[in-house]
């Protein structure tokens, strides 16, 4: 990689800097992940003529094949409209191709601030233009009127797979507010479950968000899973897109969502 380089915790500071520049909440939360132990593994830092302008990275999901989502990425406010951005994701999308990589989401709000509009627009229109494609847009999640976009780029050819469903008993085990939202749950859950999920089950987990003054839900599941969208559905979600191909070629993540 020509001007990326791997991140060290003595470059926090001003990587956080950057990030500041743009967003506030989003500097605090990149700042906590990077403090943690091994914060900054798989991170990256752009530099040109030996300044650091920006930050990029990536995560790998769990239960996964090859599937990746960009990490923090931004470009120092002022050194925007300069093609830093364009060049910078360009290193780290064939560094990702490099390492096998199948298919590359990336999460975009569509906040508009009071006095700087749409600040994620540019962004937005710069992974468009590169190849991403939105694949589902989460209304009202990270806030009322704050929607979540998100795209996905497929990185190498689609393979043809026998895939088989999973009829594993899906159980809730509790209740959490989804990170950088204000007032969005989620369920924890796992597949090993002794019955059947039932519609009781699911209103449980709502009346208990509910009692937190939750304003929505946001699940997802495998697609090969085959238990669990009837009882959603009957408790009141809806369904919206998926991730295609998420978890391996003809696995998706179906999405689901609750307001309350």
């Amino acid at each position: 990689m020509k001007n990326l380089r791997e991140m060290e915790t003595s470059d926090i500071e001003k990587i956080v800097a950057i990030i500041d520049s743009h967003d506030e909440d989003d500097a605090e939360a990149a700042e906590a992940g990077y403090r943690e132990m091994g914060g900054t593994y798989d991170s990256y830092v752009y530099e040109v003529n030996g300044e650091t302008l920006g930050v990029t990275g990536y995560s790998i999901p769990p239960g996964c094949e090859q599937t990746y989502w960009l990490s923090w990425t931004y470009i120092d406010e002022e050194q925007t409209n300069k093609g830093h951005g364009r060049k910078m994701l360009g290193e780290i999308i064939a560094h990702i191709k490099g390492l096998g990589g199948r298919k590359l989401f990336v999460k975009v709000s569509d906040y508009i601030d009071p006095e700087d509009g749409a600040i994620y627009a540019a962004a937005l229109h710069l992974y468009q233009e590169l190849g991403f494609e939105i694949e589902i847009t989460h209304k009202d999640f990270y806030d009322e009127d704050e929607a979540q976009i998100i795209l996905g780029m497929r990185l190498k050819d689609k393979e043809t797979l026998d895939i088989e469903n999973d009829d594993n008993n899906i159980q809730f085990d509790g209740v959490f507010e989804i990170s950088e939202t204000e007032k969005a749950y989620s369920f924890s859950w796992h597949d090993e479950g002794e019955y059947p999920l039932e519609i009781e089950d699911i209103r449980v987990g709502i009346n208990a968000v509910y009692d937190e003054d939750a304003r929505a839900i946001f699940l997802s599941f495998p697609s090969n899973i085959t238990t669990i969208e009837a009882p959603l559905l009957e408790a009141g979600f809806r369904k919206t897109n998926a991730l295609k191909d998420y978890y391996d070629d003809g696995i998706d993540e179906n999405h689901y969502f609750f307001y309350f």
